[in-house]
Order: C-alpha cells, then structure tokens, then sequence
C-alpha cells in the first residue's frame, strides 16, 4: 500500500479473535491488521487486503461493529462481515459503505460455511463463515458498487526503505493491554526485522499454510471507548476520528506519536512528537487500537 499507488479498493474482513476461532484462515496474507475491542473484554480482528488475488480462504468471519464501518470508510473500502451489530447496519445504509453481509440481504454469494476449516476439527457453525478469491473474482464485478478508487484517491500513508526510528528506545518484546483479560504480545526478531504476534500463550499461525503472519510495522493508537448507552449485549463505542497519542514500534525501537482524523470518510494522519509525517518500515502493519486507560509494556 505504498502512497499514492493504490488502485482497487481493498476488502476489509472482519476476523474473529477468540481461542476457540484459532487458528484462522487467510491472516498471512492481510497487508494491514487491526485489533479492537468488542464486548465482553474480548478484541476482534479487520484485516485489510489490498490484493486479494492469491488469498486462497479466510475465516473465521464474524461480525461487524460501527466503528468497522468507519476504519473501512479511510480505505475507501469494501468491507465483508457474517452480520454486524444495530450500530454496524445501521451505518452502513445511512453511510453508502460497500459491505457484503452473509447474515442478510443480497450480496451473499461471497460467502459459505465450512466447518472444517481447520484441519482435523469440526467447528461451531458461528466459526465456520469463510470467503475464497474464487467467489470474490466471481461475484464482485457482478455488484453494483466502485471497485476501484477515484483518480485522485492518494493513501495517507508513507511508507520508507528504513522505517525504524533514529531515536527510538527498545522494543524487542512489546505487550499491549486492551482490557484487563486481554493482551497481545510482539516478539522482535532482528534477522528478519519483523514481528510475530503472540496470544493465548501460542504464536499467532495461518490455518491455510501454518505460516506466522511478520509485520514490519506496529501502531498502538489510543483512544476514548466507552459501553454504549442502553446496549444490553454490553457493546462498546470505539471512537476512531478526532485525535489522539500512541506508539510507532519498527525495527526493535519505539516512539510517542500522534494520530488524528477529520472524520468518518477521513484517512487516519500519524504524526511524530514533533509534527512531522510519521515513516513506515516497507511491509505489514498491525494497529492495535486501545482504551486510554490501557497502555503497552516495552523491554
């Protein structure tokens, strides 16, 4: 996703993150992955592909938060869900966002159940959504949306040969905490300069090959969210415009940034302390996108 050279409209998945789900399909080949909080303490995952060519399955997927809506409205994106919470559907009819559900309306023929997904387990029903590049190739020319950006869409992003920070402080191992039952964990490995991602004691693993998703970079942004007022399933309201501090990890260094967005059709800006663009590491970048209240640990 280098800036300024972006064509199609990515496609945005929303990925379930809880042990019972793991391992997932298709995670390896995501350019960019978020993590977020869902209800229940518990996170969830978007994963966004820029090509989706060569995917050959990705699941397990879940459904969609508003605030899904909203980070694949910076892409200017499609995004796919297995249904979506009232917040969620209700968006993105009033919003216009391109978003093929499994759980209803037309546009469903992308996905299917396969509750075999994983080798040797037969899964949950609710872990069996999967889509394949060969329902995508097939059926998105035949929607009735954009599939490529407009001529003067430029991505936000800046993207470097060297994106490691010159006066970073160490960050081999760097642990984020989204809730108090939640956290994830980056292991540095200097030869590859990556990143592996580690949760529930395990590495984090692609059930289609048993690659390990490496990302080059990792943005940790905070920001206000808060349970949603009179939502008794607990659901929670992750605020992704306006403005806000986090961290930049690249490289076994890390930095204090800042990040913003205008609003719901803006791209997020990230900025260093000083104001000027924040440079990425060429390759993945994993945003961890946390409570205020939480923070990350680096060593």
């Amino acid at each position: 996703m280098d800036k300024g050279k972006t064509v199609n409209r990515p496609l945005l998945i929303s990925v379930a993150n809880t042990l019972d789900a793991h391992p997932l399909n298709g995670i390896s080949d995501a350019d960019i992955f978020y993590e977020f909080l869902v209800e229940g303490g518990i996170t969830r995952f978007l994963a966004v592909y820029q090509d989706f060519s060569d995917v050959v399955k990705v699941g397990s997927i879940r459904s969609a938060r508003h605030y899904t809506v909203e980070i694949t409205e910076s892409y200017d994106g499609i995004l796919l869900s297995a249904g979506g919470s009232p917040q969620a559907l209700s968006y993105a009819r009033s919003s216009g966002t391109p978003h093929l559900n499994e759980v209803e309306g037309p546009r469903r023929e992308v996905f299917f159940r396969d509750r075999f997904r994983i080798s040797g387990r037969r899964l949950e029903s609710m872990h069996s959504v999967v889509t394949t590049n060969d329902r995508l190739l097939e059926w998105l020319p035949k929607y009735n949306f954009r599939l490529t950006h407009n001529e003067d869409f430029e991505t936000s992003l800046n993207f470097t040969e060297n994106g490691t920070p010159a006066t970073g402080a160490a960050a081999t191992r760097v642990v984020v905490r989204f809730s108090a039952g939640k956290t994830t964990t980056f292991n540095y490995n200097s030869d590859k300069k990556i990143y592996r991602v580690n949760q529930f004691n395990r590495d984090l693993t692609d059930a289609n090959n048993g690659a390990y998703p490496e990302f080059t970079n990792i943005l940790i942004l905070k920001t206000s969210v808060r349970g949603i007022p009179g939502d008794t399933a607990g659901r929670q309201n992750v605020v992704t415009t306006g403005e806000g501090e986090g961290y930049f990890v690249c490289g076994g260094k890390y930095i204090e940034i800042e990040w913003s967005r205008a609003n719901n059709t803006s791209q997020f800006v990230y900025k260093n302390k000083d104001g000027t663009d924040l440079e990425l590491g060429i390759g993945r970048t994993f945003i961890c996108i946390i409570p205020t209240n939480m923070d990350a640990d680096f060593s």
